[in-house]
């Protein structure tokens, strides 16, 4: 298989993913925006999480679909860095803002502290195991596992400080839960950024 077929079936593959990965995050934004009034102040959070992990996966659906036509005229320089761009917004804007959504979602819909534990639990686990594997952006843009790590673990301590503000029964809770929140899209969005411009991935990029 030639680099350029190579680089067809990733970019296929990009948009079905990413296209379908937004329809999903769409449809579970509209419920809770559909009765938004229903639910407790904290949805607010994870409601902007899940538009912005939408958008996100629109957006890279859209740089995919674009890194194609870069195919056809045969400008592999360029493809590489479409994809770049989409994959790291795809994960760090997409799937980790709906990974971290989802626990903060239930929080604000029920009161079940079964589900609330378990969906905590089961969130952090999956972030620490993904991101610290092979498969994660992670591994290709960082040969330091320590660099790795403190990414993985500021990303986990964010979010785990969020899961436990929501749950507090402080009435300063709302101050502290929106600043983390505030935080963590920063440092999700640093990441992308820098990860966008100076990327690993491919030999060349510019």
């Amino acid at each position: 298989m030639n680099e350029k077929t190579s680089f067809n079936w990733e970019v296929s593959v990009g948009v079905t993913f990413a296209s379908l990965m937004a329809a999903i995050s769409l449809f579970f934004t509209g419920i809770l925006i559909a009765q938004y009034n229903s639910f407790d102040d904290t949805i607010r959070v994870p409601l902007l999480f899940l538009i912005i992990s939408t958008f996100s996966y629109i957006f890279s659906a859209s740089i995919y679909s674009n890194a194609s036509e870069e195919i056809t005229l045969n400008n592999i320089k360029r493809v590489k860095k479409y994809l770049i761009y989409a994959n790291n917004i795809f994960e760090f804007l997409g799937l980790y803002l709906l990974i971290i959504a989802t626990p903060l979602v239930l929080g604000s819909v029920t009161h079940d502290n079964f589900l609330r534990i378990s969906s905590v639990i089961v969130a952090l686990g999956g972030l620490v195991l993904y991101s610290s594997s092979h498969f994660s952006m992670l591994h290709k843009e960082i040969k330091s596992n320590a660099i790795k790590h403190t990414i993985t673990f500021t990303f986990t301590l964010l979010a785990g400080l969020l899961y436990f503000l929501q749950y507090s029964e402080q009435l300063s809770r709302y101050v502290g839960y929106n600043l983390t929140a505030t935080v963590l899209l920063l440092f999700a969005f640093a990441v992308t950024f820098v990860f966008c411009k100076k990327s690993k991935q491919y030999m060349f990029t510019k």
